[in-house]
Order: C-alpha cells, then sequence, then structure tokens
C-alpha cells in the first residue's frame, strides 16, 4: 500500500511540474544564465546611455507571460509614430483583413447629360490616387457621359471636420500633415518637384488643380537648403519654393499638405474632367448625396491588410488617421471621428489588462506628442494581437524590416537582428521609440524601447535602441548577449 501511496506522489508531481518544464523547453536553448546575462547588458547599457530625458525598456516572451526585462515599464511615456502599432491592429481586428474601401461617382443620367450634379462620395480610402481617379473618371465617360452643367459636389459627410488633437495647432505645410478625410486623393497633398535643366530651376506641382499654383525662386548651389512659403489668396493655394538645390543631387521631391481637402479634391476632379473633354460647371459645392441618387463608377481600394502594412512600414500618419476615423464610422456610425475610434482602442487596452493611467490617446498617428503609453502597455497590446493569430501574423507582417523597404531600411544589416526584427520606429524632435517583434518560426519576443525628453538627440537615441535589440536578437538565437 505504501508503494502505492509513493507512486500516486510521484505521478501527482510530475502533473504539476510539467507544464513548468514545457515552459522551459519552449524557450530557446539559451539557458538562465545566458538571460542574466542579457538583463546586466541591459541595465550597463542604459545606465551608461547619455542621452538626455526617460528611457523605457520592455521585453518578454509571447505567448509564455515570462518577462525578461523591464524598466520604467510602467511610466507612460511619448511614443512618437510607434503608437501606429496600436491604432492599425485595432483596426484590422475589427475591421477585417480583407476590408476595402470605395469611392464613387453618382449622379442621374439622361443621355450624355447630367440632371443632377456630379457627387464624389468616398468612405476613407486613403489610398486613392491620381491614377484611379484618371480611371473613374474614363468609365464614366465610357458610360456616355459628356456634360455636367451642376457642376461637381464633394460627399466629404463620412468623417466630421474636426481636426485630430495636436493637428489644430499644426500651421506646418509638410505632406506629413495632411488631414484625414474620407474623400480623398494623392494623400491630400501636392507633390513639388525641382529639377536642375540646363543650369536652370524648373519646377513641377501634380496633380494639377485651378486651386494652386507653384512658383520657385530656387537657385543651384553648393548646399542644398529648401524650403517651402504657402500662402492662400482666395481659393487658391500658392506655393512658393525658395532656397537652393545642388548639381550633386539636381532632383528633389517634397509634398506639401492641402488646406482645404475638400476644395483640394473638388479641383483635381475638375482637372480630369476638363482632360477628358467633358463639359462641366466648374463651381466648388460640398454636400451628401441624395440618397435616391445611383452610383455611376466606383473605385476599390487594395485590402485593408495592404494599407496597414504601407500606414506601418512607411509610417503614414495620413493613412493612419483616416484609419483610425474610419474604424469609428464602422463601429458607431457616421460620422467617423478621432475619438469614436479612439474608444475602441481603449476597450481594446481594457481587454489586454492595460490599467487606464498607463495610457492618453489623442490621435491614430502618434503625432505631436500628446498621446502617451508605457512600455508594458504597448507590449500587452501586442500580446493581445496573438489571442487572434491571423492577428498577429499580418501585424508582424505590417512591421518595417532591416535592410528592406520601409523604415528600418538602414538599420540592422549585418548585425544578429537583421533576420529577426521586425520593429516600428517613432522619432519625433523630442522623443524616440522602436517597439516590434524578435521573430522566427514559432518563438517570438516582444520589445518596446521608448525615449521623451531627448532635445533633439536622435542619435544617441537610436544608438541606445539599436544596441539593446541586438543584444536581444544574440539571446534569441541562443548567442551571447
Amino acid at each position: 500500500m505504501r508503494k502505492i501511496m509513493d507512486r500516486l506522489r510521484i505521478v501527482k508531481s510530475w502533473f504539476f511540474l510539467a507544464p513548468a518544464l514545457a515552459l522551459s523547453l519552449a524557450i530557446p536553448r539559451t539557458g538562465w544564465t545566458q538571460e542574466a546575462e542579457l538583463v546586466r547588458k541591459w541595465n550597463r547599457l542604459i545606465q551608461k546611455d547619455r542621452t538626455a530625458g526617460r528611457k523605457a525598456a520592455y521585453a518578454r516572451w509571447s505567448g509564455m507571460n515570462k518577462r525578461i526585462f523591464g524598466h520604467n515599464l510602467d511610466t507612460p511615456m511619448v511614443p512618437a509614430s510607434c503608437l501606429k502599432i496600436l491604432s492599425t491592429g485595432v483596426v484590422l481586428r475589427h475591421m477585417g483583413a480583407s476590408y476595402r474601401f470605395t469611392s464613387s461617382l453618382l449622379g442621374e443620367l439622361q443621355r450624355d447629360t447630367l440632371t443632377t450634379p456630379l457627387y464624389w462620395r468616398g468612405n476613407g480610402d486613403p489610398s486613392m490616387t491620381l491614377d484611379n481617379l484618371s480611371t473613374l473618371v474614363r468609365q464614366l465617360k465610357a458610360k456616355g457621359v459628356r456634360k455636367i452643367p451642376k457642376g461637381v459636389v464633394i460627399d466629404d459627410t463620412y468623417f466630421d471636420r474636426q481636426k485630430p488633437a495636436g493637428f489644430q495647432f499644426s500651421r506646418g505645410n509638410e505632406g506629413f500633415l495632411a488631414l484625414p478625410t474620407p474623400t480623398t486623393v494623392e494623400g491630400n497633398a501636392i507633390t513639388v518637384t525641382l529639377e536642375i535643366k540646363w543650369e536652370e530651376v524648373t519646377i513641377t506641382c501634380l496633380p494639377a488643380s485651378p486651386y494652386h499654383t507653384c512658383s520657385s525662386e530656387v537657385t543651384v548651389g553648393t548646399k542644398e537648403d529648401l524650403r517651402f512659403v504657402t500662402e492662400t489668396r482666395g481659393d487658391v493655394l500658392q506655393i512658393k519654393a525658395k532656397g537652393t538645390i545642388t548639381a550633386a543631387e539636381p532632383k528633389v521631391v517634397n509634398r506639401v499638405r492641402s488646406f482645404d481637402s475638400a476644395r483640394f479634391a473638388h479641383g483635381i476632379l475638375l482637372q480630369v474632367l476638363k482632360e477628358n473633354g467633358f463639359t462641366v460647371d466648374e463651381t466648388f459645392a460640398r454636400g451628401k448625396t441624395p440618397a435616391k441618387v445611383p452610383v455611376l463608377v466606383s473605385h476599390v481600394s487594395d485590402t485593408l491588410a495592404a494599407l496597414v502594412r504601407g500606414t506601418n512600414r512607411h509610417s503614414n500618419n495620413f493613412y493612419a488617421e483616416n484609419l483610425l476615423k474610419a474604424l469609428g464610422a464602422q463601429l458607431t456610425g457616421e460620422p467617423g471621428t478621432t475619438q469614436k475610434g479612439l474608444d475602441a482602442v481603449y476597450a481594446f487596452l481594457t481587454r489586454a489588462g492595460v490599467r487606464r493611467n498607463q495610457v492618453v490617446l489623442a490621435n491614430g498617428s502618434g503625432l505631436f506628442g500628446n498621446s502617451k503609453i508605457s512600455a508594458r502597455a504597448l507590449a500587452s497590446a501586442m500580446e493581445q494581437f496573438s489571442t487572434l493569430p491571423w492577428l498577429q501574423t499580418l501585424m508582424i507582417d505590417s512591421l518595417p524590416r532591416p535592410g528592406r523597404d520601409g523604415t528600418l531600411y538602414k538599420r540592422f544589416t549585418g548585425t544578429a537582428a537583421e533576420d529577426v526584427v521586425y520593429a516600428k520606429t517613432g522619432t519625433l524632435a523630442d522623443a524616440s521609440c522602436l517597439a516590434g517583434y524578435i521573430h522566427k518560426g514559432n518563438k517570438t519576443i516582444l520589445f518596446a524601447v521608448m525615449q521623451d525628453g531627448i532635445n533633439g538627440d536622435l542619435k544617441g537615441a537610436r544608438a541606445l535602441q539599436d544596441e539593446l535589440v541586438v543584444s536581444l536578437a544574440k539571446f534569441f538565437k541562443g548567442q551571447k548577449p
């Protein structure tokens, strides 16, 4: 009897020890001593770093609830564009990878004439290009339309007209500051190209529109020093390029945002219609499309998974803000608002176990430094993605990789991290962030390195991030950190 009881105790002990043993076997064969060495190295790197401001660093195994390292892990800090991991992940979670946006031209047609205005209605596609719009107009022409005597109406009612937090104070004219709108083309920005030809500097602005003009006072110099001055006169945005470009780089391309997105869309559609032989009244109008007006032609975007990939790899602020407002409309009805989208993000964070005092959200892109989140909270959100394997797979795939297309193109090449890191960068004048995954096969480490108050020392901030992540990649591979 005693032997039987002893055997039962052994079985019972094995029953409780088995999960712990399985967990230890699932971790790469780095050994606990290597993990201790990694922790010492991260502490050493953080302590000796001379970059100004605050620092937070967090790393954990995905799917195991096992922390590897934590420093200031619960201190809310400015994530900059690392916030896009969170906002785009929640958009994908609710709207689905295969979701597509639709942009339509609507109107009543009799013979070759529209008896109504031509309505352009969109639901937030941030990727609509001039080529897409030109294709729509050619399809409209193929339907027999030639005359639009009641003009064009821009239907931008799918979103509200409220600027996301931070944008209302910005007077910059850079293209990445373009405001989110449901009816878009070319990211609501003008591409300005300056090029040296026969020792003169030429300027072109695309897409063409009656609502903006471009001029240049740029000369050829020994150092590039280029700036753009914008001024609105009446309904026309005047863009003037000033400064110098060099013979060493004879072609320079910049983007300048539109300051009136509805008028910008209206002007470009007018231009394309006229180039295709339509007669059209040019009076500007915006408003809601009447319910019974039929769709004439439509453009359907790429999948949401592809748009999220474009958002994260190139840190596209316009895409991020548009997607967040579209999420708000999708979940709670028109109009889509930034706040409606953020409410969905807050709810997601709650499900991920994030305390409300660890996060403040202002917009979907991370611009302007109004948002704050702790390193643990950001990593917890990434871990929550893993509850839906398809979502985690798409989010990992959406992030930049070293030596490839995206914001990590020039980082980590030739290091242990080159083939295993997938990470989102975040850059503001006073903050820098790198967050993402060390991933290969079925093993994944989540990490977030955040710094704010850096006083413009981006080089120093990135140097620390790179050292931390390379040592983490070595640990992941079973090498000496």
